[in-house]
């Protein structure tokens, strides 16, 4: 296993967006970092969040920030204070999950027929 996080671009019915990214450790996706539509002004411009797969997602890991190197900032933190608690078996449950969820609506291709 690996500390190390990375950034792909989220993809949404087979589409990206700029400044949409998702999170992701060890292969397990535990995160999202994204600029959200129809901010008022004055407020942060960039969304961040970070949840473990079965786990919950209480408020304090998500929020928002002024840039993108912030946000990154709060998931390794807020996931720095997450990976010790997580067991073998937490993470066994995450890849099974991971392994099962490409068939979800937003991972389909655009072109999806049921």
């Amino acid at each position: 296993m690996t500390d190390q996080l990375l950034l792909r671009r989220t993809v949404i019915a087979g589409e990206t967006a700029p400044d949409d990214y998702v999170v992701i450790w060890d292969g397990i996706t535990i995160g999202r970092i994204h600029r959200p539509a129809g901010l008022p002004p004055g407020r942060p411009h960039v969304a961040w969040g970070v949840a473990f797969p079965g786990k919950p997602q209480p408020p304090k890991h998500r929020g928002h920030c002024a840039d993108l190197d912030e946000c990154k900032r709060m998931v390794r933190l807020v996931w720095s204070a997450i990976r010790p608690t997580l067991t073998d078996e937490d993470i066994r449950t995450a890849r099974e999950y991971e392994a099962n969820s490409k068939d979800r609506p937003w991972k389909r291709p655009r072109h999806w027929q049921e």
